[in-house]
């Protein structure tokens, strides 16, 4: 009889396309960072190119998307991650 290794689950290849070790990337970028809208927002993953922001506010998701473009220089400069867009989401704690 054949005996057949296990195979080795790799997280970072999933069926969502969520990068982790990105979004720990991101999420440690913007825990450093102190922008006026910081206490407002949690990132949230990174998928493909996009990263997720959550805010509790329309204020802070029009300042991010307003800074979006100096926002993902800043990362890319920090993390050495090339992300295209930021998916800015307002959060919903009414659950």
């Amino acid at each position: 009889m054949k005996k057949k290794e296990p195979e080795k689950i790799n997280v970072e290849k999933n069926p969502l396309g969520i990068s982790f070790s990105d979004s720990k990337k991101v999420k440690n970028y913007f825990d450093k960072k102190n922008f006026l809208w910081s206490k407002e927002t949690t990132p949230g993953p990174v998928i493909g190119t996009t990263a997720t922001l959550y805010t509790t506010s329309k204020r802070a998701m029009d300042l991010i998307k307003l800074e979006e473009q100096k926002i993902l220089i800043d990362i890319e400069k920090k993390t050495k991650i090339k992300l295209n867009t930021l998916d800015v989401q307002i959060q919903n704690s009414q659950q």
